[in-house]
């Protein structure tokens, strides 16, 4: 599994204009909506005057509440999580059955397999385990994409709270 965790982008507070750089574009660079240009407009109004005659050298504040690049970057962190969970688990299965049928033919090996009973033993265990792994997996895959989702659709929010919280992994 990956040991590095993944960071989030840092939100800038303030960016400086880049040359011929217009709203639309550090709006499109920093939110993914152009449109979104207004917003950095009212929250500048004072330092920009004409928003059509951006000078560059200009700093501007950001307006906090729009930054979808930190749950798109949990997102991927959820995925890449996935993605090691069911590689370590792909091969720990390859290696089991690559020993074969290790518990033998005879009474004990068949009570290993079958279990006391027929339902504790080898197959039921791991036919259970198979199932947490699905469901873990599943579970990775529909957090990364509501994750995106709400990327995509939520506007104002606090996102470095949305992060701290999302990015805190539950001891073991």
């Amino acid at each position: 599994m990956s040991d590095e965790p993944i960071e989030p982008p840092v939100r800038p507070e303030t960016i400086t204009v880049g040359p011929e750089e217009s709203l639309w574009e550090i709006a499109e660079k920093y939110f993914e909506d152009g449109s979104l240009w207004e917003r950095i407009y009212a929250a500048n109004r004072d330092v920009i005057g004409d928003p059509h005659r951006l000078r560059q050298g200009v700093r501007l504040q950001l307006p906090m509440e729009i930054y979808p690049a930190h749950l798109r970057s949990v997102a991927r962190a959820f995925d890449l999580e996935r993605n090691d969970l069911a590689s370590y688990v792909k091969d720990a299965m390859d290696e089991l059955n690559a020993i074969g049928n290790f518990w033998g033919g005879g009474q004990p090996g068949t009570t290993f397999f079958k279990g006391e009973g027929g339902g504790t033993g080898y197959e039921a265990v791991s036919g259970q385990i198979a199932k947490g792994v699905d469901a873990n997996l599943d579970g990775h895959e529909e957090i990364s994409k509501r994750l995106r989702l709400m990327a995509d659709r939520v506007q104002v929010t606090d996102w470095d709270n949305v992060t701290t919280i999302l990015s805190v992994r539950p001891d073991k």
